[in-house]
């Protein structure tokens, strides 16, 4: 079989710096004559490129390989990410992976596919300048764009510092060629992100500026930023600049002063309200969404209560919500005052109950104010032309014959709310922009 023919396939776990690394590596592979093929195919080459956070994403890193294998034992498999950073030993002795690496060297991946032969382990200490990387279309109109690696933090609970290292910035020039590349290949948005997106600082604004100047993009969005970062002055040099968009993934992690000082977090619940009204004063329209860790060892009744508290009087429109889990190497992996499971089940599904609520409130209080809104069509689903307004509201469309799917994906539309399927606004378009 020449290499004109072969298939390759990449599963991805965990966040978004890790999808545009895996579309970096899809790119470089397709420039070898490698066809993307989807995970459940029969293919010749399998990337899992894996994750960490929890000792659950972990664990279903290594399921992901052996189910890679299982649909081709003669493909070679290719491991890489934060999972193989951290525990190099879990993938090198499944039998039958062909390469493993970590996070900082997965350019190395390509090399050993080039080389095709044999088992090569090359995890490396995540130091260094990054490798450059590159990507010039993605599946959706939305595209990530990283912007740095790395972590300095010191966060209890968190080993993300030890296997991503210390904070990296691309430099301005490469990221706005990739951002044009990719408006010309189509993309309308695009999210700025990284292990620690406000790592990029005061240059921030200038990248954002430089980026709304690219014809093609219409809509500027940020990765999960710490609430510390969001500082007035910040937030007035953003909301001078129209194409970013009103809503904000914050890094809320717990709304009890008490637990944040245990997670060892830059900020308490007084600046994390000041901040929240302020963006709100600035910006009228915005959203939020957040991480939140429920069960953190000593977490008490009544330090959930006080987080649940915290999230109601902020008023979130999403919540992606974890139960702790111990990490190897973290302080809070020793800490006295471990939660049972059982408490931080019943946590997580409290929490999960007040968001939908959340949620549902926001969605329906759209539809109360009758305005239209605007949509960035994406996919289709279930029978609907799906997309976003500015605010990250999925909204889902109803498709009739004149809203063709093929001719209107990656347009601006025109949506009246009419009612809340789901979790989803559901409307129908009443034009186009």
């Amino acid at each position: 079989m020449g290499v004109l023919s072969r298939k390759a396939a990449f599963l991805t776990l965990g966040c978004r710096v890790n999808q545009y690394e895996s579309q970096a590596l899809s790119e470089a592979l397709e420039a070898l004559g490698y066809q993307p093929a989807s995970f459940s195919d029969k293919c010749d080459l399998y990337v899992i490129n894996t994750c960490a956070v929890t000792e659950e994403s972990v664990r279903k890193s290594r399921q992901m390989v052996r189910r890679a294998m299982k649909r081709n034992p003669e493909a070679m498999v290719c491991v890489c990410g934060c999972a193989s950073q951290l525990e190099p030993d879990a993938f090198v002795g499944i039998e039958g992976v062909s390469f493993v690496c970590g996070t900082r060297n997965k350019e190395e991946l390509i090399e050993a596919v080039c080389r095709g032969e044999g088992k090569t382990v090359s995890v490396k200490k995540p130091t260094g300048e990054l490798a450059p990387t590159r990507i010039t279309k993605f599946d959706r109109t939305r595209a990530y764009v990283k912007i740095q690696d790395g972590c300095d933090g010191k966060c209890a609970y968190c080993v993300i510092p030890s296997v991503r290292g210390d904070i990296v910035l691309r430099p301005e020039e490469e990221i706005v060629r990739e951002v044009t590349a990719l408006a010309r290949g189509g993309c309308r948005e695009v999210v700025l992100t990284g292990i620690e997106t406000a790592a990029y600082g005061r240059g921030l604004p200038s990248l954002i500026r430089q980026i709304a100047a690219i014809d093609g993009i219409e809509r500027i969005r940020m990765g999960s930023l710490e609430p510390s970062f969001l500082k007035p002055a910040f937030i007035d040099a953003i909301a001078a600049i129209p194409k970013v968009c009103p809503h904000f993934h914050l890094s809320v992690q717990s709304g009890s002063d008490k637990t944040l000082r245990r997670m060892r977090r830059k900020y308490n619940v007084s600046m994390l309200l000041n901040n929240v009204a302020y963006i709100k004063k600035i910006l009228p329209s915005v959203n939020f969404s957040a991480d939140v860790i429920v069960g953190f060892p000593g977490e008490t009744e009544e330090d959930f209560s006080a987080t649940c508290e915290t999230l109601k009087q902020i008023g979130f429109l999403h919540l992606h919500i974890f139960t702790y889990s111990k990490r190897p190497g973290t302080e809070a992996e020793t800490m006295p005052d471990q939660v049972e499971e059982s408490v931080k089940t019943d946590r997580l599904h409290r929490l999960e109950a007040l968001a939908a609520e959340m949620k549902e409130e926001h969605l329906r209080s759209l539809i109360r104010a009758g305005r239209p809104l605007t949509v960035l069509a994406e996919t289709v689903n279930d029978g609907y032309l799906v997309g976003h307004t500015e605010s990250f509201v999925e909204c889902g469309i109803e498709l009739d014959e004149a809203l063709c799917p093929d001719r209107w994906k990656g347009a601006f539309l025109t949506v009246e709310p009419m009612r809340v399927e789901k979790g989803i606004l559901i409307g129908r378009a009443v034009g186009n922009s």
